[in-house]
């Protein structure tokens, strides 16, 4: 039995424990898409490992953009190694080397100058992009960063170089070491701690606001590998249940449009902006989503103002319910300017359409009906 067939047995093992405890939600396990040609070594050595992480497999992509995981490809039809995703690299490697991104492949000179020195945070973030967006362009404030932390005081050799198994994305159980109860064994005594300790993860409560870059053109994508959204959302959070916790964690999403299709990815995030106090209670229980909800069945997350032009997006804390898939409201915009220019013209987005074609939900499931009943309270 080769490597890939016995993880997928262990992913299927984990999926029937995961279920019969109440903790993995999906009848159907994630499953490994056919992979684009790639070499997957094993060894005692890092160079070895790095084959099968994550920064080496660029598999967490193609987990999600797979039509075999009910994403994107569902929708193109396009098979992601004709696109530039798994080449996608910011340039240069770490010694300013220009990129060729016909041959790229991912290896050890994409962080390291010499191979043993030490990455510096601002290696990580030309490609953690999202991360550098809240430090640098947004400049939200962490209790972390204000103590000096980098990336490389929370993320082990182990999660950037690989351990020998491929996995799906490092959402997938087993696949990330860090956790905030590595470092805060103990939490201050309060009554929010003692309500929610048990249901709902840390940041939940500590994280400032997730990102999304929305409404990504895919016409841009296939025409000149060029990543067009339309804007960067932010100041909000979804609030869904995490797999293998089962606990209410901060989530995000993911727009795209192609040929008239639009979908929505609503993926777990962990944003970098933890700050000491926590939500006030108004914040998630009787808050302006859970009002409309109520009201009228929909939640709207992003709509087209027609007077203004532009669409408007999310705010506050947003929880997902059961019936996330009808009650959760989107609005989509096309571009209507040259695919392959390296600039958007603001003025050449339209309105598209109102409703996802097709909608993805991985390593979560949405809240139950009786965590919105007890946020209605």
């Amino acid at each position: 039995m080769n490597k890939l067939s016995r993880r997928n047995l262990q992913l299927v093992t984990l999926a029937f424990f995961f279920a019969s405890a109440g903790i993995y939600f999906d009848a159907k396990p994630l499953v490994h898409p056919p992979p684009p040609q790639e070499t997957v070594g094993q060894g005692p050595t890092i160079a070895d490992a790095f084959a099968t992480s994550l920064h080496g497999t660029r598999r967490g992509k193609q987990t999600w953009y797979s039509k075999y995981n009910e994403g994107f490809e569902a929708l193109t039809g396009i098979p992601i190694d004709q696109l530039t995703c798994l080449k996608c690299h910011p340039g240069t490697r770490a010694d300013g080397t220009p990129i060729e991104s016909a041959t790229y492949q991912p290896d050890c000179s994409d962080c390291h100058i010499r191979v043993g020195d030490r990455v510096s945070q601002e290696i990580c973030l030309k490609c953690h992009r999202r991360q550098a967006l809240e430090i640098t362009t947004f400049q939200y404030p962490d209790v972390h960063r204000d103590l000096g932390f980098t990336c490389r005081s929370c993320h082990t050799k182990r999660e950037m170089h690989g351990d020998g198994n491929i996995h799906l994305s490092w959402l997938e159980p087993g696949a990330m070491d860090v956790s905030c109860e590595t470092c805060h064994r103990t939490i201050p005594a309060t009554t929010s701690h003692h309500l929610h300790r048990e249901t709902v993860d840390c940041t939940a409560c500590h994280t400032q606001s997730v990102i999304s870059c929305y409404n990504c053109h895919f016409e841009s994508e296939i025409a000149a590998g060029i990543k067009r959204p339309y804007g960067v959302l932010r100041n909000f959070t979804l609030l869904v249940r995490r797999q293998g916790s089962g606990k209410v964690y901060p989530a995000t999403i993911m727009g795209l449009t192609y040929q008239g299709k639009s979908f929505i990815a609503i993926a777990p995030y962990r944003a970098h902006n933890i700050v000491a106090r926590g939500r006030s209670c108004g914040e998630c229980h009787a808050n302006a989503a859970i009002a409309e909800y109520a009201r009228t069945g929909q939640i709207t997350v992003t709509r087209w103002d027609e007077q203004q032009k532009k669409l408007i997006g999310p705010s506050g804390v947003i929880p997902v319910p059961p019936d996330w898939q009808q009650a959760l409201r989107f609005d989509f915009v096309d571009y209507t300017g040259d695919p392959k220019a390296a600039t958007t013209d603001p003025t050449k987005w339209v309105f598209l359409k109102s409703g996802a074609d097709k909608l993805q939900m991985l390593y979560a499931r949405p809240l139950t009906r009786e965590q919105i009943e007890k946020l209605a309270r």
